[in-house]
């Protein structure tokens, strides 16, 4: 896997963490009050759902080879 994909799908993680969850960092610091987080059940979901729905619009643009929808990742997961 290249850098270049490896940073876009951490970026993608990082803005369905922010928005969904309100994490705004997804790298660890060594603290435990700021690597652990109390989310609700319900904000999870949301979380989870958008990641899932991320790797379906990637697997339907391979598949279709190429990039034919030109929305960016925060219109597609939060219009």
């Amino acid at each position: 896997m290249s850098n270049a994909i490896y940073d876009e799908r951490l970026e993608l993680l990082r803005t369905i963490s922010i928005d969904v969850l309100g994490i705004d960092r997804i790298e660890q610091t060594g603290k435990l009050t700021k690597d652990l987080h109390i989310i609700h059940i319900e904000d999870l979901v949301h979380a989870l759902e958008a990641a899932y729905d991320a790797g379906l619009i990637v697997g339907y643009r391979t598949a279709r080879g190429g990039n034919a929808d030109t929305r960016s990742a925060d219109e597609v997961f939060f219009p």
